[in-house]
């Protein structure tokens, strides 16, 4: 079993984490019902991640027939599989908001029925480092790769959570410099400030945000 965790992190709202251990093979093997979802990937790798995410899907809400969608800007959506989003509700996600991460060896999911949701999760490399000056703003202060990290998961975590304002990352300020287990960012173009919490881990770093 593959699945490492399902965490009800405030009301609502349900984060699952998924170890890719597994070819798709074995998936399909383990989980027949996946066999229910057309992969449009190829690769082995993509396969991989298009199958663990919805096994976890599933694993999260106990429903075989909900499925994730893509609308045309790209963001993730739940429906019912086999049915089309109507038209009116494809804004909204079909009465659920998801988001979706998936690194080296793991996937993450963030549901909920009423609330924005945003996740991101990076396997740990000193990767960060050499892309810096694309993410990071000349007011931040990020001096260890550890901090870049976090920046950057946070990052990838506010874009997902204000998908609608296609934010740049020079478009999103640390309020500080990454410490502990949570990080406040603002959303300049809103004005917002998000608070994104931190998980760190051995192989990896989480970080997920809720939009009140």
């Amino acid at each position: 079993m593959a699945l490492i965790s399902i965490e009800e992190v405030c009301e609502g709202v349900r984060l699952g984490l998924w170890r890719m251990d597994e070819e798709p093979e074995e998936l399909l093997a383990h989980f027949p019902y996946l066999r229910c979802f057309e992969c449009p990937y190829k690769h082995s790798a993509r396969r991989k991640e298009f199958y663990s995410v919805r096994a976890l899907l599933i694993a999260m809400t106990s429903d075989p027939e909900l499925c994730i969608d893509h609308v045309e800007s790209g963001r993730p959506v739940v429906s019912g599989r086999g049915l089309e989003i109507p038209e009116k509700r494809r804004d909204t996600g079909a009465g659920w908001q998801v988001s979706i991460s998936h690194t080296k060896g793991y996937a993450a999911l963030m549901l909920s029925r009423d609330k924005a949701v945003g996740v991101d999760i990076e396997y740990r490399s000193d990767r960060v480092a050499k892309i810096a000056a694309h993410y990071i703003r000349p007011d931040e202060k990020a001096g260890t790769v550890e901090q870049m990290l976090v920046l950057w998961c946070a990052k990838e975590t506010l874009y997902k959570l204000h998908s609608d304002d296609r934010l740049d990352y020079f478009e999103m300020r640390a309020v500080a410099p990454p410490n502990g287990n949570e990080l406040m960012l603002e959303n300049i173009k809103r004005g917002q400030q998000v608070k994104v919490h931190v998980i760190p881990a051995p192989d990896y770093v989480l970080t997920w945000a809720v939009d009140f």
